[in-house]
């Protein structure tokens, strides 16, 4: 009995399991199949090498496109789709339409359309001739500038003013009997300043929203007031005075905020005449004929661009971040320049011209002048863009921001596409 238990108390103990052994195989199997896993996951060389050279390609690309942004127009993709289905001919000029010019005509571009005002009447077309909006005014000196989405009317010198866009008219303005309209502006985000003179004072600004509410008026009863502009943050107004002070001409240029109702700042520009407020950038310019001041929204100075040579022919600061200039030598002749300065009042390029030159228009990052055979856009750089033969009836160029360009005949209006 005793030996038989003995033999099965044996055969019981050779076959425990040792449970250390068995935890460490399953832990190694375990990790082979981890390993064997992680291979079958791992690309090949090949498709390494590929992926290497994807990213590789990628880093390059946008060092490229950071050191030749400016230089990369992306302007001619847009165009092959907006213009898709439009008729042109070889030269990239689209079908022209009449219009009727009346006396004065001053032409815009408005977003995509143009905007047009003569002594009787406000029209916008779009860009295949079509009109978007017409209104019977009586002008005798008519004037025209645009915003953002909105253009005014207004007749220098006389009493009426009206804002409008492509889809109607937002404000019909006539000024109070014995007063008279010098200037009226439009700001990149619609709000508008009216410049005007008063019984009893020398000149007054009104500033009126993007809603065409008035939400600011200033009088000035020491010195005459000639042009206003709204700074494109909406809150402050720059006004130009004139005066002299020691046998010195002298345009003042006064800044108000527009929620306070004394002057917030002033800056001189001695001995020349403004004849242009505008924006570049995030600056104020003040464009006179022999320099250009520009300042912070708030009348700090902050640089002046003298001009190389004397006489201001010409000039646009609706190009982004640019002002274009035509100089020229003498009063009279066409020895001159072409100059882009940019909104710390830099010179960015100069070109030397000796042509007679009907017209200039800047937008977006193009610059067009208009000869007397041709017209031809440069980037802001002064490098030749395109080029179009035009008429000999063809007096006015408006820029339009993709890179085309209105060109206007004396009867005729064509949109000419590079």
């Amino acid at each position: 009995m005793d030996k038989n238990k003995h033999k099965i108390d044996g055969e019981m103990h050779n076959n425990v399991i040792d449970l250390r052994t068995a935890r460490a195989e399953r832990d190694r199997a375990a990790r082979e199949e981890e390993r064997r896993l992680a291979r079958a996951q791992r690309p090949s060389l090949g498709r390494r090498v590929v992926s290497l050279v994807l990213i590789l390609g990628l880093v390059l690309a946008a060092a490229v496109l950071t050191v030749y942004w400016d230089k990369i127009n992306f302007d001619g993709i847009q165009r092959a789709f907006s213009y898709l289905g439009t008729e042109q001919d070889e030269t990239g000029k689209t079908r022209s339409f009449p219009y009727d010019g009346g006396t004065g005509a001053s032409f815009a571009s408005l977003g995509g359309n143009l905007a047009m005002v003569t002594n009787k009447e406000a029209v916008v077309y779009d860009r295949s001739g079509k009109v978007l909006y017409q209104e019977a005014l009586q002008m005798e000196a008519p004037a025209l500038n645009v915003g953002g989405s909105l253009a005014v009317a207004y007749d220098i010198g006389g009493n009426t003013l009206a804002v409008f866009g492509d889809s109607g008219l937002r404000l019909k303005l006539t000024v109070e009997e014995g007063a008279s309209i010098y200037a009226a502006s439009l700001n990149k985000s619609d709000w508008l300043a009216v410049t005007a003179r008063k019984q009893g004072q020398k000149g007054s600004v009104s500033v009126y929203n993007s809603e065409m509410e008035q939400v600011f008026t200033f009088d000035s009863a020491a010195r005459f007031v000639v042009d206003a502009y709204v700074t494109e943050d909406c809150r402050y107004m720059v006004a130009e005075t004139l005066g002299q002070e020691n046998g010195v001409f002298v345009s003042k240029m006064v800044v108000y905020r527009l929620d306070q109702e004394e002057q917030y700042a002033s800056y001189d520009v001695t001995d020349a005449m403004v004849v242009a407020i505008a924006s570049v950038g995030s600056q104020i310019v003040c464009i006179s004929d022999m320099r250009a001041v520009f300042a912070t929204c708030g009348g700090q100075v902050s640089a002046s661009y003298e001009y190389p040579i004397p006489y201001l022919r010409g000039y646009s600061a609706e190009g982004d971040g640019f002002l274009a200039l035509v100089l020229n030598r003498y009063r009279a002749g066409s020895n001159g320049q072409l100059v882009t300065v940019n909104g710390v009042g830099e010179e960015i390029a100069r070109l030397e011209i000796d042509e007679d030159i009907l017209d200039v228009s800047a937008a977006g990052r193009y610059f067009a002048v208009l000869y007397t055979d041709r017209l031809v856009i440069y980037n802001k750089d002064l490098s030749e863009y395109d080029a179009f033969a035009a008429a000999g009836t063809a007096k006015g160029v408006r820029m339009r921001q993709d890179g085309s360009a209105w060109l206007i005949s004396a009867d005729q209006i064509e949109l000419l596409i590079p």
